[in-house]
């Protein structure tokens, strides 16, 4: 999908995102579902390694919830880089006209996969901390490493240097930063709580008093499905926001820097070789 290079607006940053989301919308689907297969196994799962019989503030039932929970984030954690990164490649490659595929992304991925959990580990600690010492840090973190998958994927930089290189960017323009992280930041809201209303609908557990204490019944069928649309709707806001925050980075460089197809075709082909 070819588009013409020139500095973009919010509503053109929508808009094209868009209309790339539908484009390879097939191809996103996939690559997170295969990232993120096991992790949405492990949520399916967890119910059954719950006795129904067991309290849910007794210790086994909150020792199997804890490490289930623990075992899920560990690998949400670990393999959310390794989607990003593959992402990543294959919107930077759409943008400059060079159509990348499944198995490219993923090779280009496993590359790069290091360098961008790094840098994605230091970038969610300091964000991570300037949110616990107080809220406004957070915020400004959040602005300055917008651009950290980007910088690693697209300019090959280390984990170091792709903070302070995301950070630099931001630098006159951290207004339309936080604009469009708010706008997402809505729409996740909005899908958690359209998750909370299907959990309503059709909920996925009840707690029944017994003489003994309290028995958990689960709906696994009701449970799955929210497990399903959750996983589906979740997958299509995070990519539509990683393929928006990437125009937008390319916006920035296109208003500091010229940033032309010539540059960038020649960055990626040095990236990949």
């Amino acid at each position: 999908m070819k588009f013409e290079i020139g500095a973009m607006s919010i509503g053109d940053i929508l808009d094209r995102g868009l209309r790339l989301l539908l484009a390879r919308l097939p191809v996103y689907y996939a690559i997170n579902l295969i990232v993120f297969l096991p992790s949405i196994l492990m949520q399916l799962v967890l119910p059954y390694l719950q006795s129904e019989d067991i309290g849910p503030t007794s210790g086994p039932y909150a020792l199997a919830a804890l490490g289930g929970t623990l075992l899920v984030l560990i690998l949400t954690v670990i393999l959310r880089p390794f989607g990003t990164a593959a992402l990543l490649h294959i919107i930077a490659q759409d943008f400059i006209n060079q159509r990348a595929g499944i198995g490219e992304a993923f090779a280009f991925a496993f590359r790069r996969f290091g360098t961008l959990l790094g840098a994605s580990i230091l970038a969610g600690l300091m964000i991570g901390f300037g949110y616990i010492f107080c809220i406004v840090p957070g915020i400004i973190f959040m602005i300055w490493y917008a651009f950290v998958g980007q910088v690693v994927v697209v300019e090959g930089l280390g984990a170091m240097e792709s903070l302070s290189r995301s950070k630099e960017l931001t630098v006159g323009y951290r207004g339309r930063v936080l604009g469009l992280l708010a706008l997402f930041f809505v729409m996740t809201i909005m899908i958690s709580v359209a998750v909370g209303t299907l959990n309503l609908i059709l909920p996925s557990m009840q707690v029944i008093p017994t003489p003994t204490g309290q028995r958990t019944v689960y709906n696994h069928a009701n449970y799955a499905i929210q497990i399903a649309v959750s996983s589906l709707v979740s997958i299509l806001i995070e990519t539509f926001s990683a393929i928006c925050l990437t125009l937008l980075y390319f916006d920035l460089r296109i208003r500091k820097e010229g940033f032309d197809l010539e540059l960038a075709a020649k960055e990626q082909t040095s990236i990949v070789s």
